[in-house]
């Protein structure tokens, strides 16, 4: 069972072509993406919502965009921001 899951309405699946690494070269094949649009509670109680995109493991998500999911994800800070991705073990997304 994963420890993080992500809860939000599924509003758009794309495919993320294939791409090129400008440093080491190295080819990044082509990936499913599903943006989920997330509501989180500020600390003076307020809605924010936010659009997070996650690389995908299943086509699944494309019959699921307008609707509520939960998604077992993974985490990590890159840049400043903390970064999610679906994990590969728990690929279905169960909806809410």
């Amino acid at each position: 069972m994963a420890m993080l899951t992500l809860n939000g309405t599924v509003q758009n699946v794309y495919e993320q072509p294939e791409s090129k690494d400008k440093e080491t070269g190295e080819i990044r094949p082509a990936s499913l993406r599903a943006q989920i649009l997330c509501e989180n509670t500020t600390q003076s109680g307020e809605k924010k919502l936010e659009m997070v995109t996650l690389k995908v493991h299943t086509d699944a998500f494309r019959k699921l965009v307008g609707q509520k999911v939960r998604v077992p994800v993974g985490a990590f800070a890159a840049n400043g921001a903390i970064m999610f991705y679906a994990l590969r073990t728990e690929s279905q997304p169960l909806t809410a």
